[in-house]
């Protein structure tokens, strides 16, 4: 227990020789966490909608084409030869299809977004997942994706 006594001025102190009312200089753990917080929530909802957009959809275009290619490729290797499965880019619908058979004709439909161009490519795979030649998909913002002959699609 800290009993307080005069030293002769008018200030108190304990027995120790501090003053029990400190002045505070600086600022405390919850508001340093607050303005971190308010500042976090800023970066990621309010900015990137100031940034806008424009760079992420061919991007994203790019990795949903990408995937689309290697699951044809994957149901190519699996269902076998009587799949015929064939991959179709079509800009006039915005989407990339993959079609085969099984008890009839079956389709996988990939939405791509209205504001990014693909050129229209049909690929066909064989029942090792290999195409007949190497196919460029040529997306708007400068991006492509590659479908070589051994079926790999990959960015380019």
């Amino acid at each position: 227990m800290l009993i307080p006594y005069h030293r002769g001025n008018d200030s108190m102190r304990t027995r120790s020789g501090y003053s029990s009312y400190s002045r505070h200089t600086g600022f405390t753990l919850v508001e340093l966490i607050s303005v971190i917080l308010i500042v976090a929530i800023l970066a990621v909802f309010a900015i990137p909608r100031f940034i806008g957009s424009d760079s992420i959809e061919p991007r994203t275009t790019q990795d949903t084409l990408i995937a689309a290619a290697r699951r044809a490729q994957q149901l190519a290797m699996n269902k076998g030869n009587a799949a015929a499965v064939q991959f179709v880019t079509d800009n006039t619908s915005h989407r990339a299809r993959i079609t085969y058979n099984e008890g009839g004709p079956q389709s996988i439909d990939y939405p791509l977004p209205e504001t990014v161009t693909v050129n229209d490519v049909t690929v066909n795979y064989d029942v090792l997942g290999n195409t007949g030649a190497t196919t460029t998909i040529t997306l708007a913002g400068g991006r492509n994706v590659c479908i070589e002959t051994t079926g790999y699609a990959h960015p380019c």
